[in-house]
C-alpha cells in the first residue's frame, strides 16, 4: 500500500484559491485538489531516499594526482601534514609523496621519496621537519627522513629488525614524543613495538606490548596518556579494542584499563579497523571494515574504561551510501571525519557526542560504478591487504576504492583527504553548518535570487540587487544567445554568461575575473552549466541530443563525458543526493519518467512523475539540501513536487499557461519559492512556501527573458 502525506491543509488551499483569483487563475482549486489527492496514489511510485542525508557544505579547493607510472587504482595510502608540508604513502605507486601545500589552492609535488623503487610505504607521517615512512612490504621498516627542505629529503635512519628491534613490515604507526609505536603488517603477529627514536641514526628498543586481542591489531590511537588498539579478531574470536594507560611507557609496561569486545550482532571477529576518541576522551568512534556492506561506525561511552558501553551505530544503509565500508575515523574539535571508501569523506557534527549528525560530505571516488577486469585470487583477511586492488575496481559493494584517509588538523578550511586512485585533495569544510549557497541568479551574493532579466533585442541585462535595491544594467550578448548564468569564478556571486549556439562558444563576464570566451560545444547542444565537482564554481557543460552525451569541463577536476539520455529527452541538472555536486537529470516527456545519474553514489534514480506536456523543474522546495522531483503543468497552472525530506506530495495552483516557472530562493530561507514570470505584462508572481506571503512585481519589458530561467529546462 502506498500512503501519501500531503503537506497542504484545507486552509492553505483556500488561501491559494484567493491568490489564484488575484492572478486570474483557477477558482475551483479546493475541489480540484480534493479529487486529485484521491487519484494520485494510483499514479506515482515514491522512491524512498535516506532522510539522514544532510546538505553538502564541503568545497573542493585543489587536487594533485602525481603520475608514478602505475595504472593501478590503488596508488596511494595514508595522509598526514604539518605546516606547509603534507606527506602521502604510496600503495602500488611505492615510495612516499611529499607535497608543498603552502598554497592550498595549488599544491605542488615537492619530492617522491622512493629508495630502491620497491617500498610500499603504507604509512607516512610528518612532524615538524621530520618525516616517517613505514613500509608495508619490501622489508624496509620505518624510514626517518629530514624534510627541512621538502624538495630534497635527506635520509636520517631506519627502524627495522636489526635497527631498534622493530618490525620489517608495518601496517600502522604513531609518533608519541620520542617514541615510535608500530604494529606489524603480518596478520599473525599482534605485537606492538615501542622504540625510542630521539636519535634517528641509533633507535633504541623499549618494549613489546602483547595485547589480549586474539589475532592482530590493525591500528592504534592515542589521546592524552591513553592508547586505543583496534583488534581484528578471527573466525573463532571476537576482536578486542583495548584501552591502555601509557603514561610511563618509557620505563614501565602500559596498564590495561579495559577493552571492548562487542557482542552486539557480532558472532566471531568484529573487524575493528581503527578508532578515534572525542576531544574530551569520553567517547570512542570505531570503524568496522568489512567487504559485505555491514561495516559501520560504532559509538562507545568510555568514561569508565573498565565498562565501555555501546551507545550508537551508524551504518551506510542509515546514510544511504553506496560504498563497501567505512575506513578511518578522525575527530577534530566538534566534528568527526570518516574516510568512507567509495562514499568519500563524511563529516559529522558531535554536538551530541553519542549521536553524530552528518552535516557534509565530499565524494573523492570519481569513476562510475561498473565491473572491470575479473578479480585475481586475493581473498585473505585483513581486507586492508587487498584494499583497492585494481582488478577489483568498481565491483561494488565488495571491493575497496576511493577515500582512504583524512587529515583535518590544519583547520577546517584545509582538510586533506587521500584517495587510493586520485592522490591528495584539499577541501574547505568550514561552512558545514552555514546556509547553503544560492546557485540561481544571485548577483550580489546575499543568498537571495535577484530580479534580473535579459533583453535579447539589445543584449542588455537589467537587475536589481536584493541586498540594497540598487539597479544595474550591463550589455553582454546577442539576440540568439541562451542564458547560462552561474558563479564561474567562485566568488559567491552570479556572473553574466551566455551560450552562443551558432559558434559553440561560452561568453562569461565574471564578477571577479572579468571576461572569458571558451569554445566548448557545437550547434544544437543544450547548455547544462552547473558545479559538477563541488569546488564552488559553475562548470561549463553541454548535452548533445543527437548522441545523448554530456560533455563537462570541470573547473578543478577537468574533462568528463557521460552517455545519459536519448534524442527527444529534456536535459538539466539538480542535486538529488545533497552532495553539493550537480547530478545529470533527464526527463522523458514520452513517458513522464525522470532518469537521474547521481554524482557521488553513481546510482541511477528512476521516477515516474509527470505527463508529456509538463515542464520539469529544478529546485529544492523543502529546504533539505536536495532537489525534489517537480513539474509545472501549464494547462492547469498547477505545481506538483515530491518532497525529498519525507516523500510527501505538494500541490500548488499558481500560474497561467503562458507563464514561465522560475522557482528559486528569493527570500533567503534556503528553499525554492513558487514563482512565475508572465511575459504578457512582465510581472513576477511569487508565493513564499514558508509563510504563504504573496508578492507581485513588474520588472522587465516586452520580450525580456528572466535570468532564473537559465537553470530550468
Amino acid at each position: 500500500m502506498l500512503v501519501f502525506s500531503i503537506n497542504i491543509s484545507e486552509n492553505e488551499i483556500l488561501f491559494l484559491a484567493s491568490i489564484s483569483q488575484k492572478l486570474k487563475m483557477n477558482k475551483l482549486v479546493l475541489n480540484y485538489f480534493k479529487k486529485f489527492f484521491v487519484l494520485l496514489g494510483l499514479l506515482f511510485l515514491i522512491l524512498g531516499l535516506s532522510e539522514n542525508l544532510s546538505a553538502q557544505k564541503v568545497r573542493l579547493r585543489a587536487q594533485i594526482n602525481p603520475d608514478c607510472g602505475s595504472s593501478s587504482n590503488a596508488k596511494f595510502s595514508d595522509i598526514y601534514a604539518d605546516g606547509n608540508i603534507a606527506v602521502q604513502g604510496g600503495f602500488d605507486c611505492r615510495g612516499a609523496f611529499i607535497y608543498d601545500i603552502s598554497n592550498p589552492d595549488s599544491p605542488r609535488l615537492a619530492a617522491w621519496y622512493n629508495p630502491g623503487n620497491n617500498q610500499r610505504f603504507l604509512e607516512a607521517i610528518v612532524i615538524g621537519n621530520r618525516g616517517y615512512f613505514g613500509s608495508g612490504s619490501g622489508g624496509g621498516g620505518v624510514h626517518i627522513v629530514d624534510l627541512t627542505n621538502p624538495y630534497a629529503p635527506v635520509f636520517l635512519g631506519v627502524v627495522n629488525s636489526t635497527k631498534g628491534n622493530g618490525h620489517n613490515a608495518i601496517h600502522e604507526m604513531l609518533i608519541w614524543g620520542d617514541y615510535l609505536i608500530e604494529n606489524s603488517n603480518v596478520f599473525s603477529n599482534k605485537i606492538i613495538k615501542v622504540i625510542n627514536i630521539s636519535n634517528p641514526a641509533n633507535p633504541v628498543f623499549v618494549r613489546d606490548i602483547n595485547p589480549t586481542e586474539a589475532q592482530w591489531v590493525h591500528a592504534m590511537h592515542i589521546r592524552g596518556n591513553r592508547m586505543f588498539t583496534s583488534g581484528w579478531g578471527n573466525s573463532a574470536n571476537r576482536g578486542r579494542t583495548e584501552i591502555y594507560d601509557i603514561s610511563n611507557i618509557g620505563t614501565q609496561a602500559p596498564t590495561l584499563l579495559g577493552f571492548i569486545e562487542d557482542t552486539t550482532s557480532i558472532t566471531a571477529g568484529n573487524n575493528a579497523h581503527s578508532s578515534w576518541t572525542s576531544e574530551d576522551g569520553n567517547y570512542l568512534y570505531s570503524c568496522r571494515e568489512t567487504n559485505n556492506g555491514n561495516g559501520d561506525v560504532r559509538v562507545y561511552d568510555i568514561r569508565n574504561p573498565a565498562q565501555p558501553l555501546l551507545v550508537n551505530r551508524i551504518s551506510q544503509q542509515d546514510l544511504g551510501l553506496n560504498a563497501v565500508t567505512p575506513h578511518n575515523p578522525v575527530v577534530m574539535g566538534n566534528y568527526l571525519y570518516v574516510a568512507w571508501y567509495q562514499a568519500g569523506l563524511q563529516v559529522f557534527d558531535l554536538t551530541e557526542p553519542n549521536a553524530p549528525k552528518r552535516v557534509g560530505q565530499y565524494d573523492t571516488f570519481q569513476p562510475a560504478f561498473f565491473e572491470t577486469a575479473k578479480p585475481t585470487q586475493l581473498t585473505d583477511e585483513p581486507w586492508d591487504f587487498v584494499c583497492g586492488i585494481a582488478s577489483l575496481q568498481n565491483n561494488l559493494p565488495t571491493t575497496f576504492d576511493g577515500n582512504w584517509a583524512v587529515y583535518p588538523f590544519l583547520g577546517q578550511d584545509k582538510v586533506l583527504v587521500g584517495d587510493l586512485a586520485n592522490g591528495l585533495l584539499i577541501l574547505d569544510v568550514s561552512r558545514v553548518n552555514a546556509p547553503l549557497k544560492n546557485q540561481i541568479s544571485d548577483f550580489d551574493g546575499d543568498g537571495r535570487t535577484d530580479f534580473s532579466v535579459y533583453t535579447p533585442s539589445t543584449g542588455v541585462w537589467q537587475l536589481e540587487n536584493s541586498s540594497n535595491n540598487a539597479s544595474n544594467a550591463f550589455q553582454f550578448g546577442l539576440s540568439t544567445d541562451k542564458l547560462a548564468t552561474g558563479d564561474y569564478d567562485g566568488d559567491g556571486k552570479s556572473d553574466y554568461a551566455v551560450w552562443r549556439d551558432s559558434e559553440g562558444v561560452w561568453y562569461i563576464w565574471g564578477s571577479t575575473v572579468g571576461f572569458r570566451a571558451i569554445q566548448f560545444g557545437t550547434r544544437g547542444d543544450v547548455p547544462v552549466a552547473a558545479d559538477y565537482d563541488a569546488d564552488g564554481k559553475t562548470d561549463i557543460a553541454v548535452w548533445r541530443p543527437s548522441s545523448g552525451i554530456w560533455y563537462i569541463l570541470q573547473s578543478t577536476l577537468g574533462f568528463r563525458a557521460f552517455n545519459w539520455g536519448i534524442n527527444g529527452d529534456t536535459a538539466f541538472t539538480g542535486d538529488y543526493e545533497g552532495d553539493g555536486k550537480a547530478d545529470l537529470v533527464i526527463y522523458r516527456p514520452s513517458n513522464g519518467t525522470w532518469y537521474v545519474l547521481q554524482s557521488s553514489s553513481s546510482l541511477p534514480l528512476y521516477q515516474q512523475f509527470g505527463i508529456s506536456t509538463d515542464k520539469p523543474l529544478s529546485g529544492d522546495f523543502d529546504g533539505d539540501g536536495k532537489s525534489d522531483f517537480a513539474v509545472y503543468r501549464p494547462a492547469e497552472g498547477n505545481w506538483y513536487w515530491l518532497n525529498s525530506k519525507n516523500n510527501s506530495l505538494s500541490v500548488y495552483n499558481f500560474g497561467l499557461a503562458e507563464d514561465l516557472p522560475i522557482p528559486a530562493d528569493y527570500n533567503g530561507d534556503g528553499r525554492a519559492e513558487v514563482a512565475v514570470f508572465r511575459p504578457s505584462d512582465n510581472t513576477w508572481y511569487r508565493l513564499d512556501i514558508s509563510n504563504f506571503a504573496y508578492t507581485a512585481r513588474v520588472f522587465g519589458q516586452n520580450g525580456d527573458v528572466p535570468s532564473p530561467t537559465s537553470v530550468q529546462p
